[in-house]
């Protein structure tokens, strides 16, 4: 009997082994399946943020494009303006031209009038010579021996030869005056035909500088619109990339979460090791305003849930460093933090970054420790440009030099 229940408890004995052995491989096999999802939890994680990097880097290569297209606007805007005062300049001095062709054009009508007066004036002369001393002009004795003939004694005949002379010789200064003005006026017309020929032929010239202008102000326009359409087609495929890089970071942070929360069901740890967090300045830091109770220029008495840092040189503008990889979940103004940056990097743990000048990232956005995100400024609830910087842990505020 003794050995019956001896028997019986040695194979209860041995059940109860194989059943906890049986447990135990089960409890094995699972936590090994759990490591391998783990595994491949991460790798998808990685995976999804190289694939947001490689889309950033496109967008950003679309970008750099599209400013290529922008400066070429600004460039044909340029030339186009130039072209503009050219065309001004031409067409100031096309009409400076015509109008002194129309004062030539004047000028010759009324030398014309004149040379037309002077003819007139020399035919009437003629005439009238012709008239009195047909025989005394054209033959000489003539004239003579008819004044001889028609004077009544010697005395007369002198005054009256005299007078002939003196007569004659009038008439051939007045033919020569006039004979001389003739001349000279159609040496001036002459002049003013050739200058007004010189108006023209620059008028004509000028008319085709301005036709050329005009052309080549066509072409930039074209050019123009051409960078335009380019810049704008870039543009847009600059935002689609952006907006797929935005779902793809957030992918990222999804599966990010996931492989973090699988490896602290496995007990596991996702908080970067403390030491292992890059500051977020320069080297050349002091604090002006610690962590904890403070009277602060603004609220009077209050609890200080960060540190304020200042450089000893350069501060505004200095560049803002992330402490550790993480997603960017706020590049925006915030209350009195003014432009702000908030960095979510695992375990809990997300960091701010306030009174920014500027930023350099985008909410949604993966990046590594050490990359610059944001500049030092004084923006919100400021007293001077410093870099304000909190720590939480699951939303609950830490003294930021618990990290370090």
């Amino acid at each position: 009997m003794q050995r019956l229940r001896r028997s019986g408890k040695f194979n209860l004995l041995i059940v109860l082994i194989l059943v906890l052995s049986m447990c135990c491989g089960t409890v094995m096999a699972g936590y090994t399946a759990t490591e391998e999802e783990v595994k491949e939890a991460q790798q998808a994680a990685e995976e999804a943020k190289k694939a947001t990097e490689a889309k950033r880097a496109e967008a950003k290569e679309v970008a750099k494009k599209a400013a290529e297209a922008i400066e070429n606007i600004e460039a044909a805007e340029t030339e186009l303006e130039q072209l503009q005062e050219m065309m001004d300049a031409t067409r100031a001095m096309i009409d400076a031209t015509r109008a002194q062709i129309n004062v030539i054009r004047a000028e010759i009508g009324d030398t014309l009038d004149k040379i037309a007066k002077k003819e007139r004036e020399i035919e009437e002369q003629n005439t009238a010579l012709d008239n009195r001393l047909v025989a005394m002009y054209k033959t000489g004795s003539a004239g003579f021996i008819d004044v001889l003939l028609s004077s009544e004694s010697v005395g007369d005949l002198l005054t009256n030869a005299d007078m002939v002379q003196k007569i004659l010789a009038s008439d051939q200064k007045l033919l020569q005056k006039l004979q001389k003005d003739f001349e000279e006026l159609k040496e001036i017309k002459q002049q003013l035909e050739e200058k007004k020929a010189e108006m023209e032929a620059q008028e004509a010239y000028l008319e085709g500088q301005e036709i050329d202008l005009e052309s080549q102000e066509l072409e930039t326009e074209e050019l123009k619109k051409k960078f335009q359409a380019e810049a704008d087609r870039l543009k847009a495929m600059e935002d689609q990339l952006e907006e797929e890089a935005k779902a793809l970071a957030a992918d990222a942070a999804a599966k990010q979460a996931a492989a973090e929360a699988m490896i602290v069901d496995n007990g596991g740890e996702t908080e970067t090791p403390v030491g292992e967090y890059a500051w977020p300045t320069k080297g050349n830091w002091k604090i002006t305003s610690n962590y904890g109770w403070r009277i602060c220029p603004f609220h009077g008495r209050e609890f200080h849930n960060g540190i304020d840092i200042v450089l000893t040189s350069g501060t505004y503008g200095s560049p803002v460093y992330a402490v550790a990889d993480g997603m960017i979940t706020r590049a925006s103004w915030y209350s009195s933090y003014g432009n702000c940056i908030q960095l979510a990097s695992g375990g809990g743990i997300s960091t701010l970054y306030g009174h920014l000048s500027g930023y350099n990232c985008r909410a949604g956005q993966f990046v590594k420790k050490g990359t610059v995100i944001g500049y030092i400024g004084s923006t919100g609830n400021s007293t001077g440009p410093h870099l304000h910087f909190s720590v939480y842990k699951n939303g609950t505020m830490q003294n930021p030099f618990s990290l370090y």
